[in-house]
């Protein structure tokens, strides 16, 4: 796998000097170069975008987009090794209020518009595609279950290989839902892109700015204040089910056959509790 600095180290005498400068705002901006645009980029750099293009070939990268996809890489494996024991200790002494202060912040993210744009895709849709790996793939299945529930033609995968045959068969119509804790997954971001070809609505349920989000027809943000544990935490399955418990009441709202199946499936759990 590339990595940016290595990169940026073996190809440095190749570079202009503001190819240069571009490339070490970015080594001196990580966190900051990943959301941005190339024309954002340009701007703080003070160079035109096409040179921004110019930089990225030279470091041995297709374009921006692939660079960003290999720094934002970089940095959650950075993040992912660094646990703070003393917050994850103040953090869960006081689980109420960091219960509460998820959910306000990703409320103050989360935007409406973009919830209705996602439930009427997901209402209107002939078949549903879910996407996600790992610890992600706990709310996955979470909203497969719901999807099943409203009477939607939907599945679950979790591999990539898998995700990328039946992002092939899908077609104008049809949906996908992309869920990731960080936006960043290479072969995430290679489905949803090749499910787009075949003409698929994606949704994604990712961080705002992400490689992710950015290739998504419709982005419900995901928003972490501060994450203790940067896989599987709790932080992340809390937020992501807030925003999927939102998109089901949405669905549930707009869809009268979704509200047939949902009385349907009351007078199944009847029966099972007699």
């Amino acid at each position: 796998m590339k990595s940016f600095i290595n990169q940026f180290n073996e190809k440095l005498p190749a570079l202009t000097k503001i190819e240069e400068k571009i490339a070490r705002f970015i080594l001196e901006n990580p966190e900051s170069a990943v959301k941005m645009s190339v024309q954002l980029l340009a701007e703080k750099a003070g160079a035109a975008p096409s040179t921004v293009i110019k930089m990225c070939r030279k470091l041995g990268f297709s374009g921006f987009s692939e660079l960003k996809l290999t720094l934002a890489s970089e940095i959650n494996l950075a993040l992912s090794r660094n646990v703070n024991f003393d917050d994850l200790q103040s953090t869960f002494g006081n689980y109420n209020g960091f219960v509460a202060e998820l959910i306000e912040a990703e409320l103050a993210h989360l935007k409406s518009e973009e919830l209705e744009k996602a439930s009427k895709i997901l209402s209107d849709a002939r078949y549903v595609d879910i996407y996600s790996f790992g610890f992600d793939s706990i709310e996955g299945l979470d909203l497969y279950h719901k999807l099943v529930l409203l009477g939607k033609r939907v599945q679950h995968i979790e591999n990539g290989y898998m995700q990328m045959i039946s992002a092939s068969r899908l077609k104008e119509g049809d949906a996908v839902i992309a869920i990731s804790s960080t936006g960043t997954s290479r072969d995430l971001h290679a489905a949803v892109k090749h499910a787009k070809h075949f003409k698929a609505k994606v949704i994604s349920i990712a961080p705002e700015s992400s490689i992710l989000s950015e290739e998504a027809d419709v982005s419900l943000s995901t928003y972490f204040k501060k994450l203790i544990l940067r896989d599987g935490g709790i932080a992340t399955r809390i937020v992501q089910a807030f925003v999927i418990d939102e998109l089901f009441i949405r669905v549930l709202k707009r869809d009268e056959k979704a509200k047939e199946y949902y009385e349907k499936f009351k007078e199944v759990l009847d029966l099972k509790r007699r």
